[in-house]
């Protein structure tokens, strides 16, 4: 007598299984909604992915257009990069241009989702009058670069992303 707990499955091959096809039968995914006012009955083919939007591309590209891009830069590559904070990769730059000699650095003239301190001016060396401010990311606080006295932020604790 066999165990209880044994299953001949014969010359089944668990790697050929396929929940989707078996011998004979396609199964298609759909939802059948019985409408009992009408007593009809209406079938939704799941198929189309219902998630799916075939415009989302054109009204995303727009949108970085009209709220990311500055005015004279529209319709043209005008950064290097996106840059994202390191601690939560939320974005905080969207146009900035590479350093020439430092490839890890950046300078842009706008940021996003960031603050700037100005409690503490900080310099370079004792001896040098240019100040710089701390700039940190909004949403976890992480330290991503400086805005010097024009305005420029120089972005260096950054992930880089392509543009």
């Amino acid at each position: 007598m066999a165990n209880a707990m044994e299953v001949d499955d014969g010359d089944v091959d668990d790697d050929d299984w396929d929940p989707h096809v078996a011998p004979g039968i396609v199964l298609r995914p759909h939802i059948v909604q019985w409408n009992v006012a009408l007593g009809t009955e209406k079938v939704d083919n799941l198929d189309v992915d219902p998630l799916h939007d075939p415009e989302a591309d054109d009204q995303d590209e727009k949108w970085v257009a009209d709220q990311l891009l500055q005015p004279d830069t529209r319709n043209v590559k005008g950064t290097d990069a996106v840059l994202n904070c390191p601690g939560c990769f939320t974005p905080v730059c969207y146009q900035c241009q590479r350093h020439e000699q430092f490839t890890r650095q950046w300078r842009a003239s706008e940021v996003r989702n960031c603050k700037v301190d100005k409690s503490v001016a900080l310099s370079m060396a004792k001896d040098d009058p240019a100040k710089y401010f701390a700039l940190r990311c909004e949403t976890c606080n992480a330290d991503v670069g400086l805005q010097d006295m024009e305005g420029i932020f120089h972005l260096f604790h950054v992930l880089e992303s392509l543009a």
